[in-house]
This record gives C-alpha cells, sequence and structure tokens, in this order.
C-alpha cells in the first residue's frame, strides 16, 4: 500500500501590496509502508469470532472484540488488531497502545468493516504511521469513535485515522482525534469519504493538520460543537488537495488553525464550504486561503454577532459568494487581505432579511472584484454600495423587503398585553388616591400627612411602583374640611421592559368631606378629583420578522368620585359604616409614531389608545378602637361598571394591520377589600398603616397597595 506523508517542515507565506508573493507548502510525497508480520488481535479465514483481552495469541476470527480492561500491546513492527474478512464488525472500549515502533494500532484491510471505538488506541511510532488505518479493500468502511473514545498519535509524520482505501470510508467521531507530533495529521482522506464530527480533531504538533483532503469527493461535516484545530507552528485546522471537496461547519463548530490557516486549499478544488459558525487561525493566519485554486462557492455566517469577527480570506477568490443572514444583527462578513480574480455575490436561501442596511459585508475588494453589485433576494432587491470616505468597504442594502404582516401583527397584540397592567397600575393608583385623607386637627384647623405608597400589579412581569406621598387639609367648619394631596413616583419596576413609566410628574388630587359628627356616626360624604401624567416609552418585541420599533407618548390618567356612607355606633369602641358611590375614570395615552433606524425600516403610526369607565361602588365598612390610642378599620365591597370604553390599539406602517381590542374580557363586577390600623402618638401625631386590594376591569389582573403616612395635626 502507499501512504503519504509531508517531507517539508516549513511553510513561508508572504503577502503584499501587489499580491500573494510567495506561498510553500507541505507537499506530499509517496513512500511504503510495510505490512505487518503478525498482530496482537487479528482474524483469520473462518466465521468463528474472537475476543481479545490484550492476550497476544491469534484465535480465528469473525468479530473482534477487545473489552474493558482489556490491554493490547502492539508487538514490534506489527499491528494491534488487524481485520482480514469482509463486513467484520472490531469493537474496542479496553485499550490499544505501542510501546514499540509499530505499523499500526487497528489496521481494516478489506471491504465493509465497521470499528466502533469507545475505549483507547494509542501509537507513539514516528515516520508515517498511523493509529487507525483502512488499506484494502473497495467497499465501505465506517470508524465511529464514539463518546468517550480516543484515538492519538504521538510521533512525529505519523496520523491518527487514514484511509488510503478505493473504497469510501466514513468517519463518525464524537470523541477525541488528536496527533501530537511535528507534522502530523489527525484524519488524512487519500480516497473518497466523510467526517462527521462532533468531538474533537486536534493536531498540536508543529506544521500539522486536523484533517487532510487529497483524494476526490472528501466531505467534512463539523457538527454541532464540533472542533477541528490545529495549534502548532503553521498549523492547518483543514487542508485539501484534493478535487470536489465539500466542507460545512454549523453554527456551534469551530476550525481553528495555526499560524496558518483554518481552511487551505492548496491547488484542488472544493465544491463548496458553508460556514455558520467559526473559521479563524493563530497570529499570522487566515481563515481561508486559496492557494490557486478552486472554491465554487463559499458560504459565510461568521461577522455580525461572531465574536470572532469577519472571516478572513487570502487568494484566489470563490466563483460565488453567498452572505448568509440571520438576522440584523447577525450575518456574515468577508474580510479579504489580499485577492486574486472575482466572485460573484448573492444572499444565500434562507437567509432572514430585512429592510436597512448591513455593514461593511465586504472588505478588501474593489469594483473589479465584483461581478455585479445588484440583484434580488425574495420580494426584495439588494445593493452594494461602496461606504464614502472608506476604501473597499461594501454594505449591503435592503430595500422592498419589510417584516411580515402576521408577525408585526403578534408584536401589536403582545405590546397590547404588555400595556394591560400599565393601566390597571395608573388606574388603580388614581382610585387609591381617593382614600387619600387627612382628618387630624389641631387649634389651627390644618392636617399635614407624609409617607409613601408602594403598589405591585399580579402581572407576569412583575410591576410595581413605589411614590412619596404628601397630604394637606384645612378645617375652616368642625362639619367639612377641603384638601389636597400629591403623590410622587419614585421607581416603577417593569421586568419586560416592553413599556417604562418616568417619574418625573406627580399625581395631584383635590378632596372635600362633609361630615355630620365628629365621631364617625352619622352622614358624612366626600368628593375627590385626581389628574395624573406620565411620559411612556414603548419598545415592541420583536416576533419573527418583526421590527423592534419604539416610540413615546405621554399616558393620563384622571378621574373623580364621590361617596356617602353612614356610621353607626354598635359599641363604644365600634362602628359599622355602610357605603354607596359612584366614580368616573378615564386613561388616555396620546398617539405616536416609531422612530426610524437602521434596524426599523417600517417604523409604526398608533392612535390613541383611551379607556373609560363609570362606575358604582357599594360596600360595608367597620372601626374598632382596641385601646384608646389604637383603632382598627376594615372595609369590603363591589364596583360595577355602568358604561365603559375598552379601546383599541391600532397602528399603520405595514399592509394588513387591524386594531387590536385593548380588554377583549373585561370583568365588569369586582370586589374591593381595606385593612390597616393607625396609632396616635399624642393627641395630635398619628401613624398609620393601610393595604388595599383591587380586582381589576383586566382578565387576572388584580392590583394590591400598601400605604404608610405620618400624620400631625397644627
Amino acid at each position: 500500500m502507499t501512504d503519504y506523508c509531508p517531507v517539508i517542515l516549513k511553510r513561508i507565506l508572504s503577502v503584499s501590496a501587489s499580491g500573494l508573493v510567495a506561498l510553500s507548502i507541505f507537499f506530499w510525497s509517496s513512500s511504503s509502508q510495510a505490512l505487518g508480520a503478525e498482530a496482537a488481535c487479528t482474524s483469520a479465514n473462518t466465521n468463528s469470532s474472537v475476543t481479545c483481552t490484550g492476550l497476544t495469541s491469534v484465535p480465528a476470527a469473525g468479530v473482534i472484540t477487545n473489552t474493558s480492561p482489556g490491554v493490547i500491546t502492539v508487538p514490534n513492527g506489527a499491528d494491534g488488531i488487524y481485520s482480514a474478512l469482509p463486513n467484520e464488525t472490531i469493537t474496542n472500549t479496553g485499550t490499544v497502545t505501542s510501546t514499540n515502533i509499530g505499523n499500526y494500532g487497528v489496521r481494516i484491510g478489506a471491504d465493509g468493516a465497521v470499528f466502533n471505538n469507545s475505549g483507547l488506541v494509542s501509537l507513539n511510532a514516528a515516520g508515517g504511521y498511523t493509529a487507525v488505518v483502512v488499506n484494502g479493500g473497495v467497499a465501505n468502511t465506517m470508524i465511529n469513535n464514539n463518546l468517550g473514545g480516543s484515538i492519538i498519535q504521538s510521533g512525529d509524520g505519523g496520523y491518527g485515522i487514514g484511509s488510503f482505501t478505493d473504497g469510501v470510508t466514513t468517519i463518525n467521531n464524537a470523541g477525541s482525534v488528536s496527533v501530537s507530533g511535528n507534522s502530523s495529521t489527525a484524519i488524512l482522506f487519500q480516497s473518497p469519504g466523510t467526517v462527521n464530527n462532533t468531538g474533537s480533531i486536534i493536531s498540536s504538533g508543529d506544521y500539522g493538520y486536523g484533517i487532510t483532503l487529497v483524494g476526490n469527493l472528501g466531505v467534512v461535516n463539523n457538527n454541532l460543537s464540533g472542533t477541528i484545530r490545529a495549534t502548532g507552528i503553521g498549523g492547518i485546522a483543514i487542508y485539501n488537495g484534493g478535487t470536489n471537496s465539500i466542507i460545512n461547519n454549523a453554527a456551534s463548530g469551530t476550525i481553528t488553525g495555526g499560524a496558518g490557516a483554518g481552511i487551505f486549499n492548496d491547488g484542488g478544488t472544493i465544491t463548496s464550504i458553508t460556514n455558520r459558525g467559526t473559521i479563524t487561525a493563530g497570529a499570522g493566519g487566515y481563515g481561508i486561503i486559496d492557494f490557486f485554486g478552486t472554491i465554487t462557492t463559499l458560504n459565510n455566517a461568521q461577522g455580525a454577532g461572531n465574536a470572532a469577527g469577519s472571516l478572513t480570506y487570502v487568494g484566489t477568490l470563490p466563483t460565488n459568494y453567498n452572505i448568509i443572514i440571520n438576522g440584523v444583527n447577525s450575518f456574515g462578513k468577508l474580510a479579504i487581505i489580499d485577492v486574486i480574480g472575482s466572485t460573484s455575490f448573492g444572499i444565500y436561501t434562507g437567509s432572514t432579511v430585512a429592510n436597512g442596511k448591513y455593514a461593511a459585508v465586504l472588505t478588501g475588494l474593489s469594483a473589479d472584484n465584483l461581478t455585479s453589485t445588484t440583484g434580488t433576494f425574495g420580494m426584495g432587491r439588494w445593493t452594494l454600495s461602496e461606504e464614502l470616505g472608506s476604501y473597499e468597504v461594501w454594505d449591503l442594502i435592503m430595500t422592498g423587503y419589510g417584516p411580515s404582516t402576521a408577525n408585526t401583527q403578534q408584536s401589536l397584540v403582545n405590546t397590547a398585553n404588555a400595556l394591560a397592567p400599565i393601566y390597571s397600575l395608573q388606574n388603580a393608583v388614581v382610585i387609591n388616591s381617593f382614600t387619600y385623607d387627612c382628618s387630624l386637627f389641631d387649634v389651627n384647623n390644618i392636617c399635614i400627612s407624609a409617607g409613601g405608597r408602594n403598589t405591585a400589579v399580579s402581572a407576569a412581569n412583575g410591576l410595581n411602583n413605589t411614590s412619596a406621598l404628601l397630604i394637606a387639609a384645612y378645617r375652616p367648619h368642625p362639619n367639612y374640611r377641603v384638601g389636597a394631596y400629591a403623590d410622587q413616583n419614585l421607581s416603577v419596576s417593569n421586568a419586560g421592559s416592553t413599556v417604562n413609566l418616568s417619574n418625573n410628574t406627580p399625581l395631584i388630587g383635590l378632596f372635600g368631606a362633609w361630615n355630620e359628627r365628629l365621631d364617625g356616626t352619622g352622614t358624612e360624604v366626600k368628593v375627590s378629583a385626581a389628574y395624573g401624567q406620565k411620559n411612556t416609552t414603548i419598545t415592541r418585541q420583536v416576533v419573527g420578522t418583526s421590527e423592534a420599533g419604539s416610540g413615546s407618548s405621554q399616558l393620563n390618567s384622571q378621574g373623580a368620585q364621590v361617596m356617602a356612607k353612614y356610621g353607626f355606633a354598635v359599641t363604644d369602641k365600634a362602628t359599622v359604616s355602610p357605603y354607596v358611590g359612584v366614580r368616573y375614570t378615564q386613561n388616555n395615552m396620546g398617539g405616536y409614531t416609531e422612530g426610524a433606524s437602521s434596524t426599523v425600516t417600517a417604523p409604526l403610526t398608533y392612535s390613541a389608545l383611551n379607556t373609560n369607565a363609570t362606575t358604582a361602588l357599594a360596600g360595608l365598612g367597620a372601626s374598632y378602637k382596641v385601646i384608646p390610642a389604637v383603632t382598627t378599620f376594615a372595609s369590603a365591597g363591589v364596583e360595577t361598571d355602568t358604561n365603559t370604553s375598552n379601546g383599541s390599539y391600532s397602528a399603520t406602517g405595514v399592509t394588513g394591520l387591524t386594531p387590536v381590542n385593548f380588554n377583549p374580557n373585561p370583568v365588569r363586577t369586582r370586589p374591593t377589600a381595606m385593612v390597616g390600623a393607625y396609632y396616635d402618638i399624642v393627641k395630635n401625631q398619628r401613624l398609620g398603616v393601610t393595604g388595599i386590594y383591587r380586582q381589576e376591569a383586566y382578565q387576572a389582573v388584580a392590583t394590591t397597595t400598601l400605604m404608610a403616612t405620618y400624620t400631625i395635626g397644627l
């Protein structure tokens, strides 16, 4: 049989502004390796099977199995396991190791063999020897290096796995194939074959190769998070000197060279390279080098959104270059260091595109290197435009290709769902403010109260609001009082961040009350009104091809309430007070238009979103003086909307959008409850705490409010 080994251990790459000046690289020369005179474990012309457990006897074989903890020691000048029968299955879960200079760890010499390795094959033999070799037969051979399996060659000029047969070899690697000697190759294909890699293929010696393709129809599929790497001086992850090769690198795959290249095409032909992951090299190296070969098609997603940056390229340009676009922030970029020839630019089928600019998709090319700078993709049109003031930097401009109606419609639904808790919060703040009061007076008939409030909304994103309170009242007559209040936002926590409220403007309100008696019995009538304004920023979430449009508006909340109650003294410490009332509230957010940008090519314009309700109230309250200084109180009631307008969330800017019913299933009749207590520190000073629960008008949305105040009568 013949083998191929590198005989020159030095590669020189020199690049200048005028082009690729000089490049010398390993060449492969034919050399002969003698077959092992014997093997620790081999097959003969029988149909029986053999199990090798480290013994050096040579029994007959049809199936060869080395089971852990079996150790097969390779004899000097021989093989560890030799498969000579067609369609034989070799399984190794133990160890095949060489302590001498031997030919091969595992040698497959007939058609249709399958080698399953979950153990260790380790060879330390300089001079071109191979840990696992296929050197006979014309039919398919399968090598499965399973998870946990290791194939190691540590001698100079050696190979981890080598295929020298005329048949097709398939290598499925989920384990590790590694070489550490200088001028060594982890996997070599002289014949047609395919590598499906989900594990690691590593060459760590100088001038080494991860995978070498020097035959016809070599295919490399670097799948999942597979790694192909050559770390030494002049290391090349994938070397191609063959014909009709195909290389596919998955989104999480890495192909990494040393000071050489990730992929080096040395005068060979590559049908296609599809890079969805990362192809790089160390200092002084490049992602792809084409040394006077042919790459028919290069498809590339590496660039924006990839920590490694652009895919670097030196040499003869591919016949066709297709950018892969996964989104506005994830798309391919190709950086040409030195160039020969021209390429036809296109967009990879299946890309996700939108109108706008994809910056610096090509660098290092002149117009002469591009066979065309315009084209179509789907419903849209693309143009390559050289950046003004930049030399050989090309932007991709997409037009006529907008976000889909269905995805944009769903993004409106999602935004409306995010706005519902915001409207609930602001509505609850207005309604709860109607309970604000200041009824502790002294000689000057003035009452001042200060405190804080927290309102939480039972929404999926954990919305809550904390505010500071200031309430003041004046009593011109013992039976009535008037007052005002301010409720200033300190913070709004909204984990979803679709809608953000500012804290700059307080809610303000007025109230007036008349009471028949000062002890809380008899009739009391209270009138309240409030107004609040919040600057609001809304950013749509992306759904499919929809855009993250953002705009600002004002959310105005206002209302008024009249409530009457009558207090009955049940005992000298307890009072019961049934109440009735009517309330009107409205929440109005003005229309707005999203800002346009490179990522928002179809900004939407929104109509105003207005809601209002007229509500009847009824319930029962009670208070109880626990001790002279402490009074507790509670109430429970029900409210029913007698007239409502729930509004719709509507926008234009993408054809076919329809209004979204803002509250399609309103809760018209709802429970409310309040509980609290106050403590009279002295005659004219009071500490109070109040909790309020409200079922809101939106399905499955409730608010809980906790207030604490310090009141002083002057």
